[in-house]
């Protein structure tokens, strides 16, 4: 078995998944209040998508979609959420029934993606201004992300400077008996 081999793939796998936690999870996760702007507007289009999808290695899942658009803006509001095998997302639903009811919500998103047609979903509030979809709910989706993909990366490279820098004590004592 050749240990170098596997402790270059080790780092290079490394490498990838601590660039992919902070360049996917991190800019939610890390996500201030004080950086989100609040958009207010009647509710011009509301509807859950359900989408078979399928992986690499032929295992499908359902993905639920709520996708909504506030009169006020020319951005699409999405939450996304893989369901696995359910047949049906009871949150999304709840929070469609809501929506339609109040017939106007209030979104908060970056300040930065106002001008973007899909932005990310901080918080949703109606028009009661009772929050329905909360700041803390949002971000939870990219914790686990991100502490995954941080520990998949910090282990990788850990393989990595374990093979390059710290060498089997038990290694160097048998040479040194062998050269006597």
């Amino acid at each position: 078995m050749n240990k170098a081999y596997y402790a270059e793939k080790g780092l290079f796998a490394g490498i990838t998944s601590v660039v992919c936690a902070f360049y996917f999870f991190a800019p939610t996760l890390f996500t201030l209040k004080s950086s989100l702007i609040e958009i207010n507007g009647e509710i011009s289009e509301l509807n859950i998508y359900y989408t078979r999808v399928e992986s690499y290695r032929g295992s499908n899942s359902i993905k639920s979609e709520l996708q909504f658009a506030l009169n006020s803006s020319q951005s699409r509001y999405v939450l996304m959420k893989n369901i696995g095998q359910s047949g049906i997302n009871e949150r999304f639903e709840n929070l469609e029934i809501q929506l339609r009811q109040s017939g106007s919500a209030s979104v908060w998103i970056k300040q930065s993606q106002k001008d973007e047609y899909k932005p990310t979903v901080f918080q949703i509030a109606d028009k009661n201004r009772s929050v329905i979809y909360g700041f803390e709910e949002s971000k939870s989706h990219s914790r686990f992300g991100f502490l995954i993909s941080f520990a998949l990366g910090i282990f990788g490279i850990g393989l990595w400077v374990r093979h390059k820098y710290f060498k089997n004590p038990d290694m160097r004592k048998s040479k040194r008996i062998g050269f006597f």
